[in-house]
């Protein structure tokens, strides 16, 4: 109710130049920006109650082998039955995304959606890697919002776990950087509505601990409008629509030194979370993040 209340007073939104597309079935698509979609994974897991679901933001993955070679290091992240990325990159040059390399090497399958063009011959997007088979895959661009700079397209993808007879949906988003926490709730809404009722959301919603002034200026500390934390609301909003957020509002996910902060959470719904955390991996300048979930109660 916090979140409500303080988004209809807060002003500061910027142009929202489109809203967005519908969900699109990823495997009619055709083109440069169609989907990835990778086969069966190659080293299946076996069914249980137990699900563990992470969320990395891979920094354009400027090295597919090094972040694998991360993920081999045995940590929560290197036991994760599916992993959401965002930033993850495509390069012309390349026969496979690095999303779908990754995947690959370490024997899951993947669904990697294409989203910005980078200018540099590659393709940044979202993707899910799954130890599980993925089913009805789909993808929507996110509202556009209008900037003064660095404006970007944003997107999310979605896709069925199959865990022997249960199944979850999953999202993998990336939200804008320096926009309100009511146009960051504009951004995110149309990819969480209308999800199915045992569903996890996560990825980078760039929730720092600031409010942004016509999307250039931060005002921090005192300058800041009191109880405008950022992470706090999206958690108060994603309650609203009956989901739990996972990792705390003051726990840091971003590991540049003097920045720390929770930019990335994992959302869930209708399913028990028996344990979770942030796992200090390098790799990229976020740390992932991970939940276990209780598929049988």
């Amino acid at each position: 109710m916090r979140a409500l209340v303080l988004l209809a007073a807060f002003g500061g939104c910027v142009d929202i130049a489109d809203q967005g597309t519908p969900w699109e079935d990823a495997s009619t698509m055709t083109g440069p920006m169609a989907p990835e979609l990778g086969p069966a994974p190659s080293r299946r897991a076996e069914p249980g109650c137990k699900l563990r679901i992470a969320s990395w933001n891979v920094h354009k993955v400027p090295d597919a082998a090094d972040l694998v070679a991360h993920l081999k290091i045995p940590s929560a992240i290197a036991d994760a039955d599916v992993i959401l990325m965002q930033e993850s990159s495509a390069y012309a040059g390349e026969p496979m995304s690095r999303s779908a390399q990754i995947a690959e090497a370490v024997g899951m399958t993947w669904a990697h959606q294409p989203v910005r063009d980078l200018g540099d011959g590659g393709v940044q997007g979202n993707a899910i890697l799954s130890r599980f088979p993925l089913e009805n895959v789909a993808v929507k661009k996110l509202p556009y919002i209008e900037q003064p700079y660095h404006a970007q397209p944003r997107g999310a993808i979605a896709a069925d776990v199959v865990v022997g007879d249960k199944r979850v949906r999953v999202v993998s988003v990336h939200l804008d950087v320096r926009i309100s926490i009511t146009d960051r709730v504009r951004q995110l809404d149309p990819a969480v509505i209308d999800l199915d009722e045992r569903a996890v959301i996560g990825g980078d919603f760039n929730t720092a601990p600031w409010t942004w002034v016509e999307a250039l200026v931060p005002l921090t500390s005192s300058e800041a409008v009191i109880g405008m934390k950022q992470a706090e609301l999206l958690d108060d909003y994603m309650k609203s629509r009956d989901f739990t957020g996972n990792i705390p509002a003051d726990a840091n996910t971003f590991q540049v030194p003097g920045f720390g902060m929770r930019l990335d959470n994992l959302y869930s719904r209708a399913m028990p979370v028996t344990a979770s955390g942030v796992e200090h991996l390098d790799g990229s300048d976020h740390w992932p993040i991970w939940i276990d979930l209780d598929l049988c109660n």
